[in-house]
């Protein structure tokens, strides 16, 4: 009866093919991208940006005697600015 889904089960394959099967090495050779200007640019703005929406923050926090503290705000922003940058920086 189940003779004829035999022939549906998986074979086990031959040794012979199976040492042509295995990869044995990867080498991919490619120029490194050359540093874009106008990414660094925008990287720039960016921080100019980031630097200013801080002191912002912490004027107004202290002017307005908001109940938290700047820190929650300019923090994440700081370390995420940063992570962009990292990035950039080590794309390879």
């Amino acid at each position: 009866m189940f003779a004829p889904l035999s022939r549906f089960l998986p074979r086990r394959p031959d040794p012979a093919e199976a040492n042509h099967a295995f990869v044995r090495d990867v080498r991919i050779t490619h120029p490194r991208e050359p540093r874009s200007r106008r990414s660094e640019l925008v990287l720039a703005i960016g921080w100019v940006l980031v630097l200013a929406k801080s002191v912002v923050v912490h004027w107004a926090c202290h002017a307005y005697q908001v109940p938290f503290n700047a820190w929650w705000l300019v923090g994440p922003t700081v370390v995420f600015a940063a992570l962009c940058t990292w990035l950039y920086w080590r794309r390879d």
